[in-house]
């Protein structure tokens, strides 16, 4: 997400933001905007301007031409084909090329681009909607809703931000959900099933509404040379064969490996239990935004279960981390702190 604001004699001049993919980029919205104003003009921008052609041409040939006299941006651009190189053209140009501004904030503003180039792998985020006391479901399974009206409009402008949205046969099941953008804008992720044990129920979304190929299962060779024998597992679905872990399950790190393969930059784990604390206990969750619903259960479905904690030296702890108000909901951000 990117956004840019040209500024001249203390005046604001325009300003612009990316929109989508293969439209103009921020610096461009703003710099046709405004027009011959632009020349002389301090341009700021929350992320270093590109330098390569993609869907569009190059930013800094743009700021260039504009006769922009003065760039200030937030952070560098991890993405190799700039990392940097956007700045020294611009200053090879004549351009004065300040950077740092708001970096923390622009830091936080696209935390999964910059953790998919940081990790080289995509970035992974686990989201649980919760109890006050950590349960994600009463004892009987009743679930539906913890979470209120505002933290269900979130989950799915989660689901709109990221490439591909991940759930266990448990939730599956339960649930038998959607996983597709219905309160907030954007485009449908792919759906991924990650089970041991394809054993899907007699009516199922996720197979039965997969007009537009995104459904993704992943799983071991063994489940799947089985199920894509069946009639339900020829609708058009793509599947990943999965390495086995010591406990003959579906292997994450294989898992993670095979979405980098495919393109995703990153994820969204949304359950249920096994499933999150699998990628708690593999240390491969990046982002935990907890939905916290003022309700105690007392006995129930636990959000996350054993993580192998002996000692609280051993828990999962976070470097930076954050609550926020979400209707009748708090929510936590936190980010794990990554061992080695």
């Amino acid at each position: 997400m990117v956004g840019a604001v040209i500024v001249k004699k203390g005046k604001i001049v325009s300003e612009g933001y990316h929109r989508c993919v293969g439209e103009d980029h921020a610096e461009q919205a703003a710099l046709k905007k405004a027009g011959r104003k632009a020349a002389g003009a301090t341009l700021f921008v929350n992320l270093e301007p590109c330098c390569h052609t993609g869907r569009t041409g190059p930013c800094t040939d743009a700021i260039i031409k504009a006769e922009i006299k003065r760039v200030v941006y937030s952070v560098k651009d991890p993405n190799p084909q700039v990392n940097g190189k956007g700045a020294k053209i611009l200053k090879r140009a004549g351009v004065i090329v300040e950077s740092g501004l708001l970096k923390k904030e622009a830091l936080l503003l696209n935390d999964s681009y910059f953790g998919y180039h940081k990790n080289k792998r995509p970035y992974i985020i686990l989201k649980t909607a919760q109890t006050l006391d950590g349960k994600i479901a009463t004892i009987t399974g009743d679930s539906n809703w913890i979470s209120g009206p505002q933290s269900l409009k979130l989950a799915h402008r989660l689901r709109a931000e990221v490439d591909a949205v991940v759930v266990g046969m448990g939730t599956v099941r339960k649930d038998n959900p959607a996983l597709t953008v219905r309160l907030a804008k954007g485009e449908n992720p792919y759906r991924i099933v990650l089970s041991g044990s394809l054993d899907f129920p007699p009516r199922c979304r996720l197979l039965d509404n997969n007009s537009d190929y995104k459904t993704i299962v992943a799983s071991t060779a063994k489940a799947i040379e089985k199920f894509s024998r069946t009639k339900r597992g020829r609708h058009s679905l793509i599947y990943w064969n999965l390495r086995t872990d010591d406990d003959g399950l579906p292997d994450l790190h294989d898992f993670v490996t095979k979405a980098d393969a495919f393109g995703f930059r990153s994820l969204l784990v949304e359950g249920g239990g096994r499933v999150a604390t699998s990628f708690l206990r593999a240390g491969l969750v990046d982002k935990y935004i907890a939905i916290i619903a003022p309700l105690l259960l007392g006995s129930g479905v636990c959000a996350v279960g054993d993580i192998a904690v002996r000692r609280l030296t051993d828990a999962i702890s976070f470097d930076r981390y954050s609550f926020q108000k979400n209707g009748t909901d708090n929510l936590f951000i936190g980010y794990p702190k990554k061992t080695a």
